[in-house]
């Protein structure tokens, strides 16, 4: 409780206050010997006061604010908004509702007119502390004059227990200050702890996840360098609610989080992984302009199946760096990360599947239409390889592609899809193709070398092939895939950037490497109509626009994500809602004779009837809007 000298003080100061109703005499007089004594008094016992006129909406303080929040006189919070600002966002909601039940009270029938809570502000240095806030209304011969007296004073953190645990304070503080040697060697500790806890004969158990933050490069490129520290600032401060005192959160890595479980069973640990994942999914963070959709991958290791303390941390974020790979917002455990033997002969094995199917002519395009905003029909048709197992059932590419990636046989995977793209365009002189194309065929000579020499004489062809590589391709071989694109633009194919959004291009790259075609990733596609995600689209789409870069936003599945991409501008939409990938030539007529690329494995795939018709009504009504 606030000491009762300072409180006499301030009621009366403000009791003057309010009579004077801020007359210049009371203005004056608050430089004065009495407003200086007012705030030595509430230095010395490190409180800082507010009075808020409520109708007006206008704060006026008391105390040493530069002390307290580290601002200067200008950057006092001046109104409750301001105010509110200041506070940890998920600490906002509780606040206001105490709020709104203080200036609701009858003050003819309630007794009290106070309120207290506890929440935490961000100084300006960007360091959260606790404090407690204790407020008075006071009410005037008019109702509508209302004025809220009130104190906040830092909480006074936990003593730390006798086992030498860290203070979640102290935590926070090293997070948030961006000490990141600090956080990963505190967590190191604690990991070496539980060992020797161990060794002492004690039996526990425990795991410790990393959180790493997905598109971190992305947030910065768009929305700048403070936005994105506020961003990873407030990621720790959600972890740190969600796993409250049953573990440890620390900063590791510039966007990773480390959090120890010192105490926790093994088969807890996906499902606690699973929750982090769709808080994160589901609650938007928010930021200072406004809520901003945040993904996480998340990797996690059981400690007492470490043999080293040393490299646990390490082993979680490869976990971490394996979720990623995976597509990003998922969990992935150390075991899964690492190949057992049993998962190296299932690899082998389906590996062999896929030589023996390409080597019987078993491998098969699915084509899925990209549809053109503007034109209201189909720009071109992605081709998606799908194989034929010897039953004469269709084998979608996730059932095969990690395997023939793990082994190292990607590069066979894009020849044999340049040969069958190449073959489909000659046929078809209309057609427009785009083909994957991966990392590791980039990276040699031969791919580029042979589809020089077969498009080389062949320009109508190469005009109608467009190749899509992969973000980390960009980043990882710049110079070499600088060289790769020019290249391919002198034969006349384009070049697209696939799942864009998802790594950690930045635009600066795109310009220089003269990209044709940004494929913008489906996660900023979910959920369109939220104003975070609305608002990354239209700055993806401007920014492309201003390197002369087409755009296609992939993963439509409804009507209104399809207007919504066409309104602002995006310039290709990509999605079911324009039809499934199909191994069928859905560009001719159902009765031609090579519609069907193969008679049984034509009608179906995976078990259900995907045909393009099924979109026949969704497409009439958008070519009917006009697209928009």
């Amino acid at each position: 409780m606030i000491e009762s000298e300072v409180h006499c003080h301030f009621l009366n100061y403000f009791a003057g206050w309010w009579q004077g109703v801020m007359s210049e005499r009371v203005l004056n007089f608050m430089s004065d010997f009495w407003f200086n004594h007012l705030k030595a008094t509430l230095t010395d016992k490190g409180v800082v006061a507010y009075m808020w006129d409520v109708s007006a909406d206008r704060f006026e303080w008391a105390g040493d604010l530069y002390e307290f929040f580290g601002l200067e006189k200008q950057d006092y919070p001046v109104s409750n908004t301001h105010f509110n600002k200041m506070l940890n966002p998920q600490d906002v909601p509780e606040r206001l509702s105490a709020l709104h039940d203080v200036l609701n009270r009858d003050p003819e029938h309630d007794v009290s007119s106070s309120f207290s809570a506890s929440y935490k502000i961000r100084q300006a240095n960007g360091a959260y502390i606790e404090v407690e806030e204790t407020a008075t209304l006071q009410t005037g011969d008019n109702s509508d004059k209302r004025l809220l007296c009130g104190f906040l004073k830092i909480r006074k953190p936990k003593k730390a227990e006798a086992s030498g645990s860290i203070v979640k304070s102290n935590i926070s503080s090293v997070a948030a200050s961006g000490h990141v040697s600090s956080g990963r060697m505190l967590l190191q500790r604690k990991v070496e702890e539980w060992f020797d806890t161990r060794e002492l004969g004690q039996k526990s158990h425990g795991y410790l996840l990393a959180v790493g933050i997905d598109r971190m490069a992305l947030f910065n490129e768009v929305m700048g360098p403070r936005y994105a520290d506020e961003i990873i600032e407030k990621t720790g401060g959600r972890l740190r609610q969600i796993v409250g005192d049953s573990g440890s959160v620390m900063r590791v890595d510039g966007d990773v989080y480390g959090i120890f479980f010192h105490r926790a069973p093994h088969n807890e640990m996906a499902a606690v992984a699973k929750y982090i994942l769709n808080n994160f999914y589901n609650v938007p963070i928010q930021t200072d302009t406004g809520p901003a959709g945040v993904g996480v991958s998340i990797g996690g290791v059981t400690v007492d199946n470490a043999k080293d303390p040393a490299s646990v941390i390490t082993m979680a974020e490869m976990a971490m760096h394996r979720a990623k790979d995976k597509g990003r917002s998922c969990f992935v455990s150390y075991d899964e990360a690492s190949h057992n033997a049993a998962d190296g002969r299932s690899l082998l094995k389906t590996a062999d599947s896929f030589l023996k199917a390409m080597k019987d002519d078993r491998l098969r395009f699915a084509f899925q239409p990209v549809m053109g905003s503007r034109e209201n029909k189909i720009s071109f048709h992605e081709c998606l390889m799908r194989l034929i197992d010897e039953d004469g059932k269709l084998v979608p590419a996730g059932a095969f592609i990690p395997a023939i990636e793990e082994m190292g046989l990607s590069r066979l995977v894009d020849q044999h899809a340049l040969r069958m793209a190449i073959s489909e365009l000659s046929m078809f002189p209309d057609l427009q193709l785009s083909v994957n194309v991966s990392n590791l065929s980039l990276n040699t000579q031969d791919w580029l070398r042979n589809l020089v020499a077969t498009l080389r004489d062949r320009p109508s062809v190469a005009r109608r092939l467009i190749v899509e590589i992969t973000e980390s391709t960009v980043i990882e071989e710049s110079s070499n895939i600088k060289r790769i694109v020019r290249t391919l633009q002198d034969l006349g194919c384009r070049v697209a950037l696939d799942d864009f959004g998802a790594g950690y291009t930045a635009f600066s790259q795109l310009k220089d490497l003269k990209i044709d075609i940004i494929k913008i990733d489906k996660s900023f596609i979910r959920n369109i109509d939220e104003e975070h995600n609305h608002l990354f689209i239209r700055t993806l789409r401007t920014l492309a626009e201003g390197v002369n870069i087409e755009t296609v936003g992939e993963g439509a599945e409804t009507m209104a994500e399809a207007k919504l991409l066409a309104s602002e501008g995006v310039d290709h939409i990509q999605g079911y809602i324009f039809g499934f990938p199909r191994v069928e030539r859905m560009w001719l007529p159902k009765d031609h004779v090579h519609r069907r690329v193969s008679t049984e494995a034509g009608q179906k795939e995976g078990g259900r009837d995907l045909f393009y018709e099924e979109r026949i009504e969704d497409i009439a009504a958008w070519k009917k809007s006009g697209g928009v």
